[in-house]
């Protein structure tokens, strides 16, 4: 009797945990089940909200800043939210509106009262600063507009039209990416393996060096190749060639925050080989023996500044470990054998050299200090540089700077070794 009612027991007990264990898969199946639509309830509500968001203010993507007899002309490149909509494939990515103001801000408040929509900076990504702005202006105080604004990033991209007024640069219409001030943004990024952090100009870099008083600034330019007013129409990215693109040509310099002059495209790819660490460029170097060049690809390049001497006019040597492979050899030369390529690597030093040496002696001549040689005296002998401190663009016109420069090739690719 006593062994009948144990069974049952266990019988019962083992009914009550299947219940349970049902009741539990339940319970989880139900959580589950509100909880996907809660999600799918937020999401709407969130695309509602954002959608409700966008048209009620106007996100700015870049902006542009002029200058002319009147005052500052300032310009605001606005996203267009139907542009990035399957329905609205064919519209115009972005508007640009601009306004006339005694100062920045004042043209910028004149733009708020064109527009019904609330303008939204914290999205900006690149400002333009005009050819004829920066060569009146110091450069500090442009840039203080930027500084102050709450509502800019404190990482907004500062670029310089060459040749083009900022206004007309951010009405191209461009290929690929409908907005050209995400364009702009996307080739800065792109153009830091050849240029290092030398594309990373913010208002905040500018007032550091400026303040530091060590290094003169540089800073991206931007112009326009092909025909402006056919850039502007919409027609330009619906051809298979446009007629107007937008290049990063080189580096402007600055002297005492005042504009000095331009770097060309080889001189910018040049001085960011010597300047900064580099992590894929290409070169292009001369044969020495006979006609031809060589073009280097996937060149890796590491500058290091020592200072020669302890005591009178301050000698500096700039060294500088260059990495790469072959792309192209138009020289009467057979790569298959060592001597080969030992002759390749020799001719590269020799004429990087030479153009590293013609780079420097005319930052000399324009007594624009653009590697930091102040900086390196500063760091490892301060005493030293606190007695040329006020006079150093001079000290360094004549300053003595030899260039050691070793070319390391990695890889001869797929070119052939019949060249003879």
């Amino acid at each position: 009797m006593m062994s009948l009612i144990l069974r049952k027991k266990k019988i019962w007990m083992r009914q009550m945990k299947r219940n349970n264990q049902v009741k539990q898969t339940n319970t989880k199946s139900m959580i589950t089940l509100f909880l996907a639509i809660g999600l799918i309830i937020s999401i709407i509500v969130s695309k509602q909200v954002q959608d409700s968001m966008l048209n009620k203010i106007s996100i700015v993507s870049a902006i542009g800043i002029d200058k002319n007899e009147k005052g500052y002309i300032a310009s605001i490149q606005i996203y267009n939210p139907t542009a990035n909509s399957k329905e609205g494939a064919a519209e115009i990515g972005a508007y640009t509106y601009s306004a006339q103001g005694r100062t920045i801000p004042e043209a910028i408040d004149r733009i708020h009262n064109k527009l019904a929509r609330t303008i939204f900076l914290d999205n900006t990504e690149v400002a333009v600063l005009g050819e004829s702005l920066v060569k009146s202006d110091e450069i500090s105080s442009i840039t203080h507009y930027f500084m102050r604004e709450s509502n800019l990033p404190a990482n907004i991209k500062i670029v310089i039209s060459k040749g083009v007024k900022a206004e007309k640069l951010l009405q191209i219409f461009t290929p690929v990416q409908k907005i050209s001030g995400n364009r702009l943004d996307e080739m800065l990024t792109r153009k830091r393996e050849s240029w290092g952090n030398l594309t990373d100009i913010t208002s905040n870099k500018i007032k550091e060096m400026v303040n530091r008083k060590r290094t003169e600034l540089t800073i991206p330019y931007i112009s326009i190749k092909g025909d402006l007013l056919k850039g502007s129409s919409k027609d330009n990215i619906e051809k298979a060639t446009p007629e107007a693109l937008i290049e990063i040509e080189g580096l402007a310099v600055f002297k005492h925050q005042r504009f000095s002059y331009w770097l060309s495209s080889s001189e910018s790819n040049l001085y960011g080989l010597t300047k900064t660490k580099i992590r894929d460029t290409t070169l292009i170097t001369k044969c020495q023996r006979g006609s031809g060049y060589v073009t280097w690809k996937d060149v890796r390049g590491k500058p290091v500044i020592q200072i020669q001497d302890k005591k009178g006019a301050p000698a500096f040597l700039l060294q500088l470990q260059i990495k790469g492979k072959l792309s192209d050899v138009s020289c009467n030369l057979d790569t298959s054998t060592i001597k080969a390529i030992s002759s390749l690597e020799h001719d590269a030093e020799l004429e990087l050299q030479k153009q590293i040496n013609q780079l420097i002696v005319k930052t000399q001549n324009k007594k624009t200090d653009i590697n930091g040689f102040g900086e390196v005296l500063y760091r490892k002998q301060p005493k030293r540089w606190n007695k040329v401190k006020n006079n150093w663009n001079s000290v360094y016109s004549t300053a003595q700077i030899q260039t050691n420069v070793k070319v390391d090739l990695m890889d001869i690719g797929e070119i052939s070794s019949s060249l003879k």
